[in-house]
């Protein structure tokens, strides 16, 4: 008799810590319970798939090609900073082609030095000499290239995951597919277009000097969609180791939004892959910037850049979009620095997100873009929840009709089960 009690007791308390779990999926009896009953409970109920609840499903595709040019200008840079420090009489030393590099020396001698310098870059060969005595191409080996592509997917997999959990989304799908493809899907996302840009952007932050020394009759300002006749305008005068890019503004009498175009230098001088934190603040005037904070290695060399080019202007360049160029006034310690820009809170934020979780190695292409209504979902929960009850009903009355007393006893066992089994998927899960 002992034991009978005790399993009865069992059973009520397992009956009753499955309803209790249960009840954060029913709102309704979910907000009249007391506080410090909620906070023992998980915060939400039974998570609905994308099917039900409606979202975006998305399928992207890798620029692997982008991502060997990436590395490859990366190396460039490397490598004119060796140059500078041997001091090597080099004409030029630039990107030929997306897994090339080309350097022009001053006589055959200096090549002779030059062709030295591929011990500190095993990742890439020489080619030939492009039938000139000064001439030296060098070129990825296919190794590093299909290490490069295949690293630049699992890092876009990554930095799309850590993006995705900042931006809130509840139990999120994103894995990878085929050779260089990414599926996402986003449950219950409220913002669609919203939540796409931020998993698009690449947000590929640099640093990079204005060069003032050249003279260009640029116009001051630029319509939005115009930037492209600026560039053909201006091809021709622009020096090779320079490049045109835009600042966006908007007029605060108009509210019109334009374009500011500045001469830049192409060289990089600091990546935002230093970056250890990005948040953002309020400026004197209530306008929202991005304070950023470099590590040890981006503060030590932010404040030797800064040092050496002090009373010229930085541009601060995102996506090859400009957002601030102030004159740098001082040597900058402390390893922080601020982006500033018209910009809203919302767009703030988003930027500190994918600054936090770092550069996509390349941009991506949507390749498939499906939106699943919530209204879609709703219809699907509801003939869902009509066919179980209609279906259930109907197995219950025959049990009892069919089998009498062993028939209740069964419909009891069954109504136990479902009720211990959604209880038991509330309570795992996550707050």
């Amino acid at each position: 008799m002992k034991k009978v009690r005790g399993r009865l007791w069992l059973l009520i308390l397992v009956i009753l810590a499955s309803v209790v779990f249960f009840l954060p999926s029913y709102q309704p009896a979910y907000q009249t319970m007391p506080g410090w009953l909620k906070e023992a409970l998980p915060n939400k109920g039974i998570t609905l798939g994308l099917d039900l609840q409606g979202g975006i499903h998305m399928v992207l595709e890798v620029d692997e090609d982008r991502a060997v040019e990436i590395a490859v200008d990366r190396s460039v840079t490397a490598l004119q900073d060796l140059i500078t420090e041997k001091k090597l009489a080099i004409e030029s030393t630039k990107r030929t082609a997306h897994d090339q590099i080309t350097m022009l020396a001053q006589d055959a001698d200096v090549k002779a030095s030059v062709e030295k310098l591929v011990d500190n870059f095993p990742m890439f060969i020489e080619k030939q000499s492009a039938g000139s005595a000064t001439t030296t191409v060098w070129e990825l080996r296919e190794a590093e290239t299909k290490r490069i592509k295949d690293s630049a997917i699992n890092q876009a997999l990554e930095t799309i995951r850590n993006r995705i959990d900042q931006f809130g989304v509840t139990e999120p799908i994103v894995q990878r597919q085929g050779l260089k493809q990414i599926v996402v899907q986003l449950p219950g996302v409220k913002d669609p277009k919203r939540a796409k840009d931020l998993i698009k952007e690449t947000a590929l932050l640099e640093f990079k000097m204005l060069d003032e020394d050249v003279r260009l009759d640029l116009p001051a300002r630029v319509m939005r969609d115009k930037e492209a006749e600026v560039l053909q305008q201006f091809a021709s005068k622009l020096p090779e180791e320079d490049q045109i890019l835009f600042e966006r503004a908007i007029d605060k009498d108009t509210g019109v939004e334009f374009r500011m175009p500045y001469v830049v230098k192409k060289r990089v001088m600091l990546t935002g892959d230093v970056l250890s934190d990005a948040r953002v603040s309020i400026g004197q005037f209530n306008d929202p910037y991005v304070s950023i904070t470099f590590d040890s290695k981006g503060g030590q060399e932010f404040e030797r850049i800064t040092g050496e080019n002090v009373k010229k202007r930085m541009a601060v360049v995102l996506d090859n979009t400009i957002y601030s160029a102030p004159v740098i006034q001082e040597r900058i310690s402390g390893g922080r620095a601020q982006i500033t820009g018209t910009f809203t809170t919302q767009e703030a934020n988003d930027l500190a997100i994918v600054l936090r979780a770092g550069a996509l190695p390349a941009p991506l292409k949507i390749v498939q873009d499906l939106t699943v209504g919530p209204s879609l979902g709703q219809d699907s929960i509801d003939k869902g929840v009509r066919a179980t009850l209609i279906a259930g009903a109907v197995v219950l009355i025959f049990m009892v009709v069919y089998y009498r007393l062993s028939g209740v006893i069964a419909d009891f066992a069954l109504i136990l089960n479902l009720v211990c089994l959604m209880g038991a998927l509330s309570a795992l899960t996550r707050r």
